[in-house]
């Protein structure tokens, strides 16, 4: 018997995040942040195409490398994506009362919010898989695929190149879901769409200002989120390390303290 009744919890835990996953890939702000993302590695090429006095991060210009010179300028577009995205993903299901729908299913408030967490990761994976294409397809039909790709200084064949590109851009899943889960924090407590973007991205805008504190800056997400993938390329042993711990430690620390939340709030109203 309790067997039977926890293979019906699990299939309701399945649905649960099918029903999450569903409703990402149908969201039309999923499409509208692609379509930045596309525009933005377009505008980079152009303005290098444009020479004269424009400015350009592009150092070797070809495909193959252009994927790795935007890799820091995607932190500027996630800490407006994400907060928006969450607060979608929450607050609003909170605010329209489909929430309760969910809650009267035969799933714990923390599978709901774990169903949450990996729809924000499938989301942020997503946008990285894109951009990583379209910096491809944009660089290669602007300049060619090229035969190296430069990074950091350094050259390396098309294949080597490839696998660096991969190894970087998804080693920015860690900051990017601890700056998630930040977010995710607010919209379980605010009372409204507005509020958790605007407390979301002012807390994320402050915490930039911490690179003033040198001692402080290896703290901040932000500064996480722009040049995480600095750190683990090399992997540089203690320095690195200590780096993903305090990241892992945003993760564990907001986890924990929004499921406590989650277990005692009052959300069926």
């Amino acid at each position: 018997m309790l067997s039977r009744h926890n293979g019906r919890r699990w299939r309701a835990v399945i649905r649960l995040i099918q029903n999450e996953l569903y409703k990402t890939f149908r969201l039309k702000k999923l499409y509208i942040f692609m379509a930045v993302l596309a525009v933005h590695a377009w505008l980079t090429v152009h303005f290098y195409n444009e020479g004269g006095e424009w400015k350009s991060v592009i150092l070797m210009p070809n495909g193959q490398s252009l994927p790795l010179t935007l890799l820091n300028s995607m932190a500027q577009f996630m800490t407006v994506f994400i907060p928006v995205y969450v607060a979608d993903l929450i607050t609003d299901e909170v605010k329209t009362g489909t929430l309760k729908m969910s809650l009267l299913r035969p799933v714990r408030r923390i599978e709901w919010l774990n169903a949450k967490i990996v729809s924000l990761f499938v989301f942020i994976t997503f946008l990285l898989v894109f951009s990583i294409a379209a910096e491809y397809a944009i660089g290669t039909l602007a300049f060619g695929w090229g035969g190296q790709t430069l990074y950091a200084g350094s050259l390396y064949t098309p294949t080597e190149g490839v696998w660096l590109t991969l190894r970087l851009t998804f080693s920015m899943l860690l900051p990017y879901m601890a700056c998630g889960m930040i977010v995710i924090l607010i919209a379980v407590l605010a009372a409204n769409i507005s509020t958790t973007i605007g407390l979301s991205i002012g807390m994320l805008t402050a915490a930039q200002y911490l690179k003033a504190f040198e001692h402080l800056e290896p703290y901040s997400i932000v500064h996480q989120m722009y040049f995480f993938h600095e750190y683990v390329h090399p992997i540089s042993g203690e320095a690195a390390s200590q780096i993903i711990a305090v990241i892992a430690g945003y993760i564990v620390v907001f986890y924990l303290v929004t499921a406590i939340i989650v277990k005692r709030k009052d959300f069926i109203l």
